[in-house]
């Protein structure tokens, strides 16, 4: 009786100290300061725009690399290929090495991963509206955006791959592109999971230029990547290239709105001379 009691109070710290971690860096970003602005986004069409620049502009992304793209993708997916062959020896490692507490982290992470997301973007949000900060309610929007486009990016590629997981112990290239439905155990690559942690941690850490931040952000991502691994339902490969469509997709959709405001700021100003400052800011909305 005694142990139940006891395991069941070391797990409710755990949790605990967790939420904590999670509130954290869901109020962290507002001492940023930024003041109420009008975003555009207040009224259903203006969200409905909002919502479908962005998904368009990410999606025709790849239309507009330059040669420095160019070669950065290059550069990530012979990276992507080169891991692939070590995939099984990595794989042997992670499970050699795998212990208690490991197992612990890697079940919550697992568990736990698409709820924290979605506390944070709530809190995001929910803190903007009390505060009446709008770079709060854009970085939830953004971080919505972009966990919504970056796993519908890793389906759209795990079903077009259809690469069996490790624990199916078939190895690291064994495919069933293109199937529907899909075998139980394929669907490997890329990692949900870990697209999901990456596409919200580089919208915050990109948006809120602080160490703490990226720190907690990006952190939290490498340890969801990390359990995925050790638990045995993706290679390393998979959570690599999770983390580049999460990464990719997060710090386009903030770099877009950034130009996008910059843009909104030139135009402001060129009409104030004229009708006013008012219309220029209802032209934007």
């Amino acid at each position: 009786m005694t142990k139940r009691t006891t395991a069941g109070i070391g797990k409710s710290r755990s949790k605990g100290s967790i939420l904590l971690l999670v509130v954290g860096l869901m109020f962290l970003p507002s001492s940023g300061g930024a003041k109420s602005e009008p975003n555009g986004v207040e009224s259903a069409d203006g969200l409905i725009k909002y919502l479908y620049n962005d998904t368009r502009h990410v999606l025709t992304s790849p239309l507009r690399w330059k040669q420095n793209d160019i070669l950065l993708v290059t550069t990530l997916s012979i990276g992507t290929g080169e891991l692939m062959l070590l995939d099984k020896d990595l794989q042997k490692a992670a499970q050699r090495n795998r212990t208690i507490d490991t197992d612990r982290v890697s079940r919550w992470t697992s568990r736990y991963t698409r709820r924290i997301t979605n506390f944070t973007i709530g809190g995001l949000y929910l803190s903007g509206l009390v505060l009446k900060n709008h770079k709060l309610k854009e970085t939830a929007l953004l971080c919505m955006e972009s966990v919504i486009l970056s796993e519908g990016i890793t389906s759209g590629i795990k079903y077009a791959v259809g690469r069996a997981r490790p624990f199916a112990d078939k190895g690291a290239f064994h495919f069933d592109p293109l199937r529907f439905p899909p075998v139980s155990y394929s669907l490997s690559f890329p990692s949900g999971h870990a697209t999901n942690a990456f596409a919200l941690s580089s919208v915050i850490a990109e948006q809120y230029h602080s160490w703490m931040v990226r720190l907690i952000s990006y952190g939290f991502a490498v340890l969801v990547s990390l359990g995925r691994v050790n638990n045995n339902v993706h290679f390393v490969s998979d959570v690599f290239w999770g983390g580049v469509v999460g990464t990719s997709v997060g710090k386009c959709l903030v770099k877009f709105h950034k130009k996008e405001d910059g843009m909104r700021e030139c135009e402001i100003v060129s009409i104030r001379e004229g009708d006013g400052i008012r219309w220029g800011i209802l032209i934007w909305l």
